[in-house]
C-alpha cells in the first residue's frame, strides 16, 4: 500500500457521483492488460491548465490548488491515511494523547531531507511555530498553545482546550507539511516559491514560468525508490489546446476543470478517472458595507439561486449541489434541505422590500484568466439574481490580483469567489471564515457570525466523532440561515486523465494528491 495514497475509498463510495464513462482502458492504469513487471527511468509528461501563482510553491504561504498538487508531492506530514481512511505512520512512526490537551509524537530516526540533512524533532518543531507565526494554515492551529522538541525524535504538542481534529490535520496532505529549519530558514524568499528541499519522493528542480515546473526523483527519498526520473508538468492555460496535446500524444497524462473535455480525451483513448465533488466554488462575502451587511439582503440572494440549473445547465452535470463541507465530503450535508436554499423569488424579494433594498447592487470579483468552465456559473448566477431584483456585476479579475486574497488576506469588494481546496476534516471549511486571522474573515465583531463561530470552537473541541458530526451539522445551518458564504455547486478539483498504454498502476485519489506516481512507472 503505498503510504502517501491516503484518500480513502469509503470516502469515494459515500461521495462519489460517477461521471459517464468514467474509464477507459481499464480502470487500474493498466490498459487492461498484463503490462509485465515495473522498469525504472523515463520522463512522465503531464499537461496542467494553470501554474502556481502567488507564493509559488512555498508550503508555509502558498495555498493555490496548483501549488498544492505538486509542494505535496515534494514534502511530507508527520501521519498519513490508508485506502480505509485509517490513519498510519508517515514522519511519525507512534503517536499519543497523554491527556486531553497534549499529544506525543515519536519521529522516524532514518530520514533525510533532499539535500541530505538530517530530519529530526526540530525541524517539526521549527514548521507549526512558523505556520502558528501567521503561515497559510495558521488559523488550524488556533487551539495550540505551544510545541516543543522533548527528544531528538520525539515532539509534543500543547493545547489549551481539547482539539478533536488535530490528528486530521496532521495527516492530511495540503495542512501541515513538514520543512527543513536549515534549508527552509536559510532559504531567500524566491528559492522558497522556485525549487522544494522535502523529505518527499519527488522536488521540484525547475520552474520555467509560464512554461513548465520540473521535478527528479529524489535520490535521498526515506522510502521505497519511486520508479519515474523526472516529471514535467506543462502549462496549457487553453484547456482546448491541453485536449488537443492529449490527442496528438505529446503528454502521457493530463489534469482538466473542464469536465467535458477530460470526456473528450477519454473518447481519445485516455483513462478517466474517478471524479468526487471534493471543491467548492465558493463564494465569500464581504460584509463590512454595503448591501450584503443585511443578513435579509444576503438572505435573499441565496433564495434567488437555482443551484439545480447552475448544476444542470452551467456545469453541464459535471457538479453538484452544495454548501459547507462541500458535496463529497463525508461530512457534508444535504444541501437541499439548509436555510435559504431552495429557490423562492418571491420570498427573497419580500426579503429585499422589508430590508429596504428592493433593488441592490452587488460586485462579484471572479477569476477571469483560469478555470473557465467555472465563468458559466457566475453568468447564470447573474442572470438568476436578476429576477429578484439583484444585480449582479460580474469583475473579471486576473488570478494574480485575486490570489493575495488567499495568501495573505487582502481585501475585496462585496463577493470573491475562489475555488475552495479539499480540507483535512468538515469543520476547516468555515475556519478561514470565523476565525481570527482567517484570510476569508470580514465577520470579527458581527453578530450574524457569533453563533457559528462558537459552534466552529465546540466542534473542534469534541470529545467525540458523533459529537463532531453533530455540531459541524449544526454549524452547516447556522452558516446557511446568516447566509455567511455561498456556494452555487461543487466540482472535481480536477478531472484526470491519463494514456495507461504508457502510464502504469496509477489511480487518482480524491484528494488530487497524485500519490500514485511514488510507485507508477512508464513503458520504456
Amino acid at each position: 500500500m503505498n503510504r502517501r495514497h491516503w484518500a480513502g475509498v469509503t470516502a469515494l463510495a459515500v461521495a462519489t457521483l460517477a461521471i459517464a464513462g468514467c474509464t477507459s482502458g481499464g480502470g487500474t492504469g493498466t490498459g487492461g492488460e498484463d503490462a509485465g513487471d515495473p522498469v525504472a527511468g523515463g520522463t512522465l509528461t503531464w499537461g496542467v491548465p494553470a501554474e502556481p501563482s502567488a507564493g509559488g510553491i512555498d508550503p508555509m504561504v502558498a495555498s493555490a490548488i496548483a501549488a498544492e498538487v505538486i509542494y505535496s508531492m515534494a514534502y511530507d506530514t508527520l501521519l498519513t491515511r490508508d485506502d480505509d481512511g485509517t490513519i498510519e505512520p508517515a514522519l511519525a512512526t507512534e503517536w499519543e494523547q497523554t491527556d486531553e490537551t497534549t499529544w506525543v509524537f515519536q519521529l522516524r530516526d532514518d530520514v533525510t531531507f533532499a539535500d541530505g540533512t538530517p530530519f529530526d524533532a526540530g525541524d517539526v518543531v521549527y514548521s507549526f511555530e512558523t505556520r502558528k507565526d501567521g503561515g497559510t494554515n495558521a488559523t488550524y492551529l488556533s487551539l495550540m498553545d505551544s510545541v516543543e522538541a522533548t527528544g531528538d525524535y520525539e515532539v509534543t504538542f500543547h493545547f489549551s482546550a481539547p482539539d478533536g481534529t488535530f490528528l486530521d490535520a496532521v495527516s492530511a496532505r495540503q495542512t501541515f507539511l513538514i520543512v527543513s529549519e536549515e534549508a527552509y530558514g536559510n532559504a531567500t524568499e524566491e528559492e522558497r516559491q522556485t525549487t522544494s528541499v522535502g523529505t518527499g519522493a519527488y522536488q521540484v528542480t525547475e520552474w520555467n514560468q509560464g512554461v513548465s515546473v520540473t521535478m527528479e526523483k529524489n535520490e535521498n527519498y526515506w522510502g521505497e525508490e519511486p520508479y519515474i526520473d523526472t516529471i514535467v508538468f506543462e502549462l496549457y492555460p487553453d484547456e482546448n489546446t491541453l485536449l488537443a496535446a492529449v490527442q496528438q500524444g505529446s503528454v502521457q497524462a493530463a489534469s482538466f476543470i473542464d469536465g467535458s473535455l477530460a470526456q473528450q480525451a477519454a473518447s481519445s483513448g485516455f483513462t478517466l478517472g474517478e471524479a468526487v465533488f471534493r471543491q467548492n466554488l465558493a463564494v465569500y462575502v464581504n460584509p463590512e458595507s454595503g448591501p450584503l451587511a443585511d443578513v435579509d439582503v444576503r438572505r435573499a440572494f441565496s433564495l434567488a439561486l437555482d443551484r439545480q440549473a447552475i448544476v444542470d445547465t452551467a456545469m453541464l452535470g459535471n457538479a453538484g449541489i452544495s454548501f459547507v463541507p462541500p458535496a463529497g465530503d463525508p461530512g457534508a450535508t444535504d444541501a437541499t434541505k439548509l436555510p435559504y436554499h431552495e429557490r423562492d423569488v418571491d420570498e427573497a424579494k419580500r426579503l429585499l422590500e422589508e430590508a429596504g433594498q428592493p433593488n441592490p447592487e452587488i460586485t462579484l470579483s471572479y477569476m477571469g484568466d483560469v478555470a473557465a468552465a467555472h465563468h458559466p456559473v457566475y453568468e447564470m448566477m447573474q442572470q438568476q439574481l436578476a429576477e429578484a431584483g439583484i444585480t449582479l456585476n460580474l469583475k473579471a479579475t486576473p488570478l494574480a490580483e485575486i490570489s493575495p486574497i488567499f495568501t495573505t488576506g487582502e481585501s475585496w469588494t462585496d463577493l470573491v469567489a475562489i475555488p475552495g481546496s479539499p480540507r483535512a476534516s468538515a469543520a476547516y471549511y468555515l475556519e478561514p471564515v470565523l476565525l481570527e486571522g482567517g484570510y476569508y474573515n470580514h465577520w470579527d465583531g458581527n453578530p450574524d457570525a457569533e453563533k457559528a463561530r462558537e459552534l466552529l470552537v465546540q466542534a473542534k473541541s469534541a470529545a467525540t466523532p458523533e459529537e463532531y458530526n453533530e455540531l459541524v451539522a449544526e454549524l452547516a445551518t447556522e452558516a446557511a440561515d446568516k447566509a455567511l458564504e455561498f456556494v452555487p455547486a461543487a466540482v472535481p478539483v480536477y478531472f484526470e486523465v491519463w494514456d495507461s498504454n504508457k502510464l502504469h498502476d496509477y489511480e487518482n485519489d480524491a484528494f488530487y494528491a497524485r500519490s500514485a506516481l511514488d510507485h507508477a512507472w512508464l513503458t520504456q
